[in-house]
């Protein structure tokens, strides 16, 4: 049996300066690959801590916050003040790394843009994001997920053909960022080791957005068509959509043509394999229309759980439409590990497995005074 080895980011040193969602989601990234992260709050508290729905009302601190923040020493540091910026920049001289998510300039105007914490740390990590990029038409453009979802095109991709565009139903674009950030973070670690000199990296949620929607984005700059909504459906080919059973919804897709061959079969329904509108992908596609009520005519006949059971027996790809209460039932979830009880909350773990490496403790987040010197990293500094 392989001995696993220290933590990956053991002695890195975070400083994060971030609120919301997308900086600390790379922030709670770098915890669980070992790094020590002291997240920077202003006097009144990361405005994350505001977000929270109906059903969180009676909770002492609202999910989003509780879940991104786990595994953080939490401390409340006044950037406004003379002593408060004294405080980071002590703090800066000892990081590896620093996040921060403010409005472009805003850093510059604090003494604590990029120029200035290099110049005092050149091996520093400068990690910034922002809603629109730092150009002269993108920096004052204020931006949260929501917005970016609809000035990026993303919107107009998702809905249903005869329905208004619609956003994803949460914040994909900043929880991809976060993603992007880290491993624009361990890049800019894994050159320092090689060259001893630290680095400014900058994303913003729009370029995430558009990055996100390569496929796309490169079909319509070929085309110049706009893709349409597709609501369940998947765009390129079919069956590839979500059908009605007898009791619930089934994604099924079975577009190649063995598959589609199989699945004809399997429902009962061999004659559509040669009707001529069904005869390439591409027309199904063209056809669904027409395809979809005709399988689900078939679908009916049984529960979903049982047709998925039967497809998947048959090597064809299918899978149920959860709720969250289907999904932690799922014994799968379970197989993962990725869902665990952290203090009086929830942490959903780094999908990124490193079989040699270990992974740090789990561990809630802890809330520190600020009172000067006590406000210390205490991981001992990593060896590069």
């Amino acid at each position: 049996m392989t001995t696993k080895e220290e933590p990956a980011l053991a002695g890195i040193r975070v400083l994060e300066l971030a609120q919301m969602i997308a900086g600390p989601s790379a922030g709670l990234l770098l915890a669980d690959y070992g790094a020590e992260v002291l997240k920077v709050e202003p006097p009144d508290g990361d405005t994350c801590r505001q977000l929270r729905s109906a059903a969180a009302g009676a909770l002492a601190d609202p999910p989003v916050f509780a879940g991104y923040n786990r595994g953080k020493r939490l401390v409340r540091i006044d950037l406004r003040s003379v002593a408060g910026r004294a405080e980071v920049l002590r703090l800066v001289d000892e990081a590896d790394v620093l996040i921060e998510t403010s409005r472009p300039g805003t850093m510059e105007r604090l003494g604590l843009g990029a120029d200035a914490l290099l110049a005092r740390n050149p091996r520093l990590i400068y990690a910034s994001v922002s809603g629109f990029g730092h150009g002269p038409i993108g920096a004052p453009l204020g931006g949260v997920d929501i917005v970016v979802q609809a000035e990026s095109g993303l919107m107009s991709t998702t809905g249903y053909p005869d329905g208004p565009p619609t956003k994803v139903g949460f914040t994909i674009i900043d929880a991809a960022c976060g993603h992007a950030l880290c491993h624009g973070i361990m890049a800019a670690l894994l050159r320092r080791a090689r060259t001893g000199r630290g680095d400014v990296v900058r994303i913003s949620l729009y370029d995430v957005a558009l990055h996100l929607q390569t496929g796309p984005l490169v079909e319509f700059l070929m085309t110049g068509v706009q893709p349409p909504r597709p609501g369940n459906a998947a765009l390129l080919s079919a069956p590839a959509d979500s059908f009605r059973c007898a009791d619930g919804n089934a994604i099924i897709s079975a577009y190649l043509e063995p598959h589609w061959k199989r699945f004809a079969e399997l429902i009962g329904a061999p004659e559509m394999v040669d009707d001529p509108r069904f005869v390439t992908g591409p027309m199904r596609a063209r056809n669904r229309p027409a395809l979809v009520p005709m399988i689900e005519e078939k679908l009916r006949a049984k529960p979903v759980r049982e047709w998925v059971a039967l497809l998947r027996a048959e090597g064809l790809l299918a899978g149920q439409v959860k709720d969250y209460k289907d999904v932690m039932a799922d014994p799968l979830t379970a197989e993962t590990g990725l869902i665990q009880a952290v203090g009086d909350a929830y942490g959903v773990l780094n999908p990124v497995r490193m079989e040699r490496t270990q992974a740090p403790p789990l561990q809630p987040r802890r809330e520190e005074p600020a009172s000067g010197e006590q406000v210390r990293f205490t991981s001992p500094n990593h060896p590069q």
